[in-house]
């Protein structure tokens, strides 16, 4: 019988004070980076002949490419075309359930799990043990930068079962060496009271931090817990308000979870250059944006069992190359959220994060969480429309509110808001992304 133990389960012990988790490769020189990247992209491209990937192999037979050899250097990707996530869709409507575009035989694998849906049907993922190694690892250097070691507690209620998520984020908890507590997602006032009176058992050093982090501090409220007895706390990230957008890099679970995370030294998030060419891409034309400006998020992954060839998120993304001061020597990406999430009005863009950062700056909807939507325009003309709950405290009047709210947003902004004060309780609650922008 093979001889091995725990160790399987996690990485060899670092240095705590050591300041990258992987030296080697976060500080490799960027022209060895380079022909790294350029090498694991001609084994990327030969599986696709050779296995072969139907989906993919007529993408570049459409494109002329006829044998790896045909794309020479990163710079030949440009003549790959891009793959949607509709691609996908289409691809397992045609050939159920997995499609044509697995690399390997899905029994290979052993994770399985569908995206969330929340741009149509949702897509079927699978992973091999290299794959969740790959995620697992690029994490671990996330959470190294964060300042976080092996011994700390995190939490998190991301969903479980076919969402695949939530056991990503669990699973890389746990490799890191994280005391992981996963608490159900706070769908009823139940299910966070559950996770609340848990956090004042065993308190979480890493502050919990979610798409639902407001409706814990809700429920905190209703039943009399102090968020702080729960560890709980808005904190920022490293590198928010370095830069435009924001510092953060995902391709989804579906692509590549932890494809990068910030320094917080520079704007922007390192990206795992080793495992992942990103890039920010023209669709119309499928050439690289200049260095600083928003394409579209497009990643190619390199040395996993399931890759994505020149994948694009429909996600705005910025590229940097300029050096930064921590030491990591790869390329940083910002991220601009879903092209199809911004809002069009009164002849300016923008995201419903920006509209929710407006909205928190008016301390009469804050506590104990912001509750709020807009209505999606559909003249350019119009006001935007905005509704707000108002605090629990029911302090203030609903006019004075309304116009504290809607000034706050035209500084911001730019734009001219209409806002309606409600009732608490008034706007539906979800327990993991509440829907801001609603189509009426």
């Amino acid at each position: 019988m093979p001889n091995y133990g725990p160790e399987v389960l996690g990485p060899p012990p670092r240095d705590p004070a050591q300041q990258f988790w992987d030296p080697e490769i976060q500080t490799m020189d960027p022209e060895k980076l380079r022909a790294l990247q350029e090498e694991r992209l001609q084994v990327l491209l030969r599986k696709v002949f050779d296995t072969p990937v139907p989906l993919f192999r007529r993408k570049l037979e459409s494109a002329g490419i006829d044998a790896p050899e045909d794309v020479k250097s990163l710079e030949d990707l440009s003549r790959v075309p891009l793959t949607m996530k509709q691609d996908l869709r289409d691809s397992e409507g045609a050939n159920p359930p997995w499609g044509d575009y697995r690399f390997t035989d899905p029994r290979a694998a052993v994770r399985i799990g569908t995206s969330t849906g929340t741009t149509g049907t949702p897509t079927i993922s699978i992973w091999t043990r290299r794959d969740l190694w790959i995620e697992y690892e690029s994490s671990a250097r996330t959470w190294w930068r964060y300042g976080h070691r092996p011994g700390m507690i995190a939490t998190h209620a991301h969903p479980a079962y076919l969402y695949g998520g939530g056991a990503m984020l669990s699973g890389s908890y746990e490799y890191f060496g994280f005391l992981n507590i996963w608490v159900p997602p706070p769908d009823t006032d139940e299910a966070a009271e559950q996770g609340l009176r848990f956090w004042t058992r065993v308190t979480p050093d890493i502050p919990f931090m979610g798409f639902s982090t407001g409706r814990f501090f809700e429920v905190a409220a209703k039943v009399g817990i102090d968020p702080k007895d729960a560890g709980l706390e808005f904190k920022g990230l490293p590198g928010f308000g370095l830069g435009k957008g924001m510092p953060l890099m995902t391709a989804g679970a579906e692509c590549y979870a932890y494809v990068g995370g910030a320094c917080g030294k520079a704007p922007g998030a390192h990206i795992a250059m080793d495992w992942a060419v990103v890039q920010a891409v023209d669709p119309a034309t499928g050439e690289e944006v200049p260095d600083g400006e928003w394409g579209d998020l497009v990643v190619t992954t390199l040395d996993r069992d399931n890759g994505l060839l020149r994948y694009d998120l429909e996600e705005a993304c910025a590229i940097l190359r300029d050096p930064c001061p921590c030491g990591e020597t790869s390329i940083r990406g910002l991220w601009g959220g879903r092209f199809k999430d911004l809002i069009s009005v009164q002849g300016k863009r923008f995201q419903a994060n920006e509209v929710e950062s407006a909205l928190r700056k008016v301390a009469e909807v804050n506590e104990p969480s912001l509750e709020w939507q807009m209505v999606r325009p559909t003249e350019d003309d119009r006001q935007l429309e905005v509704r707000v709950e108002r605090g629990g405290g029911g302090g203030g009047d609903d006019t004075e509110i309304a116009s504290k709210a809607a000034a706050s947003i035209k500084d911001a902004l730019g734009v001219d808001a209409a806002v309606t004060v409600l009732e608490r309780e008034t706007i539906p609650r979800s327990g993991y992304k509440a829907a801001r922008v609603v189509d009426e």
